[in-house]
């Protein structure tokens, strides 16, 4: 047990199963210093380590369906993480390669293109060490196939499973049998070539598992030619989208029944929380969930997914391509990865996006603030958005409501769009940015004097301009106006406008 004091600790995880007691304060546990990738709920107070998987082949690890083209489908990678995820399970895929289509979430793998049992054993040391995975799924040979007898085909496989094995006694390597080729696009002798390798793999693993290998067969066997893509898309190798989801589910099942799956996650090393308020995740890719009160869940680097659930809530993506979901209460988003996705809920309170990239406004979500020095561009939705911009030169742009945006320094561009908004360009040389339609908008810091520029399009000049008090209204039309809040009517000049 790892206990906390009366302050606000953190408790910090040592790859073990441990039970946090957070004590008096608000306490976190931070996963830093995990070698894996954990799912950890604060509502259900438990937390598992995530099982990290090697998908380790060639193309059709890689996920080739058709070798006419370079179609990203992820393969059985993809099936297998849709089905996880019906499942509510997380696993960590991982490898130094990344492929497959936008709306995968995990991309990592080793499945090289046109490679061969040796050319795989030929990386397996400096694979392993940078990857650390609990499973490797294996399929190879195919390529071997082509002039390879079986003899020297179950030779090079016997030779790779070894050396797997003797990199990291600790890791399961589960082999799967091939898919068949089309016979006619591939001659009838390697076809029974590949057949003969799958027929003979079991007595090989079954005979490497007697000397202590981590090592298990996944039989393949029920995929038929009518699985395999067949011309003009392809030379009758490579498994259509119906055969990579039969692989899928053979993984799966292999996994199941090795290490057990559970709603939360994959693993039995679970972590108990007592009294814990905040997660910390790791390098990995994480699940953090809070519960009814104000969670700070910070994922660090990896592709997590951050669920705040209700209660104020301040959900910190890190350097990965982030998942970050919200709930009730007025929670704050920090996304440092153009790839981050939040998703808020109608009627989830006040919320506020901290932004270390451009950005746009997910739905419900009512604020933006940019952060960092950079230049950054900023857009609204449809809501009454506050945008604030940073030091650099920035573009605010808000949506279809009565928005607020704020440049402060920099030479900023604000577009405040359809309905009335107020704008505040702050220091620096500033384009505000009027269109027929707009309504009637509020700037608060005109800089006659200075390089400040009004950018009008729709209309060839104004109307009139009026001194109202100590401001000026610029008259476009009867529905659209400026109102340059502190700023004299005579101080005004041609050099202020831009009609475009």
């Amino acid at each position: 047990m790892i206990v906390g004091g009366n302050g606000n600790d953190v408790l910090y995880d040592d790859n073990g199963p441990n039970t946090f007691e957070g004590g008096g304060g608000t306490d976190t546990v931070s996963y830093t210093r995990s070698s894996r990738g954990v799912v950890a709920d604060l509502a259900s107070g438990h937390a598992y380590k995530l099982i990290s998987i090697l998908p380790l082949g060639d193309s059709i690890t890689h996920g080739v369906i058709a070798s006419s083209s370079d179609t990203e489908s992820g393969g059985y990678r993809k099936f297998m993480q849709d089905r996880l995820r019906a499942l509510d399970v997380s696993v960590d895929f991982v490898g130094s390669l990344v492929n497959g289509p936008a709306d995968m979430q995990d991309r990592d793998h080793e499945g090289h293109r046109n490679w061969t049992l040796n050319q795989l054993n030929s990386i397996d040391e400096s694979v392993l060490a940078a990857t650390r995975p609990d499973a490797v799924l294996l399929i190879a040979g195919t390529n071997d196939s082509s002039t390879d007898s079986v003899w020297t085909m179950l030779q090079d496989l016997c030779n790779l499973l070894t050396s797997l094995t003797a990199q990291d006694p600790d890791v399961t390597v589960f082999v799967g049998s091939l898919p068949p080729v089309r016979v006619g696009e591939q001659s009838q002798q390697r076809a029974e070539r590949v057949d003969a390798y799958n027929d003979a793999m079991p007595a090989l693993i079954e005979e490497l598992a007697a000397l202590g290998l981590k090592v298990v067969f996944v039989d393949m066997r029920d995929l038929t030619p009518d699985d395999v893509t067949a011309p003009p898309l392809d030379s009758g190798l490579h498994p259509t989208a119906g055969g990579y989801e039969k692989i899928a589910a053979h993984w799966l099942e292999a996994l199941e029944e090795h290490f057990g799956l559970d709603g939360t996650g994959i693993g039995t090393d679970r972590d108990d929380f007592i009294d814990i308020e905040n997660l910390t995740g790791s390098a990995y890719a994480d699940a953090l969930k809070g519960n009814d009160q104000a969670n700070t869940l910070d994922g660090l680097a990896g592709d997590d997914v951050l669920q705040g659930r209700g209660g104020a809530d301040l959900l910190i993506g890190g350097k990965g391509a982030d998942t970050l979901v919200g709930g009730e209460g007025d929670d704050f988003y920090s996304v440092e990865n153009i790839g981050d996705v939040t998703i808020e809920g109608s009627g989830g309170g006040t919320d506020e996006t901290h932004a270390y990239v451009n950005w746009t406004l997910a739905d419900n979500v009512e604020n933006l603030l940019l952060r960092s020095a950079a230049n950054l561009n900023g857009r609204g939705n449809a809501l009454a958005n506050t945008m604030i911009g940073n030091s650099g030169n920035n573009r605010l742009e808000g949506g279809g409501a009565n928005d607020v945006l704020d440049g402060r320094a920099g030479n900023d561009r604000l577009v405040g769009g359809l309905d009335d908004d107020f704008l505040t360009g702050g220091s620096g040389d500033d384009v505000l940015v009027f269109s027929m339609g707009d309504g009637r908008d509020t700037i608060a810091d005109f800089n006659a004097s200075g390089d400040d520029v009004l950018e009008i399009s729709g209309y060839l000049a104004y109307e009139e301009l009026l001194q109202v008090d100590e401001d000026t209204l610029v008259v476009l039309s009867d529905g659209d106006a400026l109102l340059l809040e502190g700023v004299l009517a005579s101080s005004l000049s041609a050099s202020d406008f831009l009609f475009v």
